[in-house]
């Protein structure tokens, strides 16, 4: 039989989540700042009328 997951609360992941995070900025693997332009960059052209 698998094992069961450990279900997380709400805050535990998100704390878990930023800690890799700051990991991968860290290691200068995650620029917060290229993201930024990215994101900006795709919502933009998201927004954009087709054809």
């Amino acid at each position: 039989m698998p094992k069961q997951k450990r279900k997380e609360t709400q805050e535990e992941q998100s704390a878990r989540f930023k800690a890799e995070a700051q990991k991968l900025i860290d290691a200068g693997e995650l620029s917060p700042t290229e993201a930024e332009k990215t994101l900006d960059r795709l919502t933009k052209s998201l927004t954009k009328p087709l054809g």
